[in-house]
C-alpha cells in the first residue's frame, strides 16, 4: 500500500465535472494504506437518512470507493462547511466521520487534523458553526434531499464569488502553533486551498504543519516512508 493520503478542498460538483474526477479515481487505483479527506472533498455532501439522491449524482467515483473499501483502505471524514452530518459510509463504504476534530497517531508522531474553518475566528466560522448544529441538521434531514440538494448546489456557486480572507493563512498557522505547543507533533489543516509547510522548533523538539492545499488544483499531501510531502497531481491538469 502507498502509506497515507491526505487531501481536501475537491469540491467534486457533479454539474461542474472537471479533471478533479479522474484525478481522484487515478490517485486512489492502488488503495494506500489511509485515506483522509479533510473536508469540503464534495461540493454538498449531507447525511441524509437515505442518500440514494445524492449517490446518483456523484456516481462516477463509487467504483473509487468501492475499490477502497475492498483494499482495506481507512477512511478518516474531516467535515468540511460543504460536507457534513454525514451517516458514517459513503456509497455503503464505512468511514470514520469527524465533525470538528481527529487526533492520529502515525509511526509515534502525535498528529492533529481538523478541516480549519472553525479556526478561521469570528464571524468567518459562523457558517461553519450552524451549518454543523444538531438542530439544523435535523431540520435539512427533515426537508430531504430533493428539497436541500439543489438550494445547496445554489449557496455553493455563491460561495465560491465571496472574496477570499487574505488573513485567514495566518488564523490558520497560529491556531497550528497553538495545538503544537500543546504537545502534538504535527497539525494539518485544508479549508485555504493554498499548500503550505511551516516547521517550528519548540522547546528542542519540533513542530510541524501542513495545509494540504486544494485537490482541484491537484495538492494534497503524502505520508510514507515516516516522512510527509506535499504533492501536486499533473497528470489531466489543464
Amino acid at each position: 500500500m502507498n502509506g497515507w493520503i491526505f487531501l481536501g478542498d475537491a469540491h467534486l460538483n457533479p454539474y461542474r465535472k472537471d479533471f478533479t474526477w479522474d484525478a481522484f479515481r487515478r490517485l486512489v487505483a492502488d488503495p494506500p494504506e489511509g485515506l483522509v479527506l479533510m473536508g469540503d472533498f464534495f461540493d454538498f455532501w449531507f447525511g441524509f437518512s437515505d442518500n440514494t439522491h445524492l449517490e446518483s449524482l456523484y456516481g462516477d467515483i463509487r467504483e473509487a470507493f468501492e475499490r477502497l473499501g475492498e483494499g482495506g483502505t481507512r477512511i478518516i471524514f474531516l467535515e468540511g462547511n460543504h460536507d457534513f452530518c454525514l451517516s458514517g459510509e459513503i456509497f455503503g463504504i464505512r468511514v470514520e466521520n469527524h465533525r470538528w476534530e481527529v487526533s492520529l497517531q502515525l509511526d509515534g508522531l502525535r498528529l492533529y487534523l481538523s478541516h480549519g474553518d472553525r479556526a478561521s475566528g469570528f464571524p468567518h466560522n459562523l457558517p461553519c458553526i450552524l451549518l454543523k448544529n444538531r438542530i439544523l441538521c435535523s431540520l435539512l434531514s427533515l426537508l430531504g434531499p430533493k428539497v436541500i440538494t439543489p438550494l445547496a448546489f445554489l449557496w455553493a456557486a455563491r460561495s465560491r464569488r465571496c472574496p477570499a480572507d487574505g488573513r485567514l493563512k495566518e488564523r490558520l498557522r497560529s491556531f497550528a502553533l497553538q495545538k503544537l505547543r500543546e504537545g502534538v507533533d504535527v497539525v494539518i489543516m485544508a479549508h485555504t486551498h493554498d499548500p503550505e509547510a511551516v516547521q517550528w522548533e519548540l522547546q528542542g523538539r519540533k513542530g510541524l504543519y501542513f495545509n494540504v492545499g486544494s485537490f482541484r488544483e491537484g495538492d494534497y499531501l503524502l505520508f510514507s516512508g515516516g516522512r510527509f510531502t506535499l504533492k501536486k497531481f499533473k497528470d489531466g491538469l489543464p
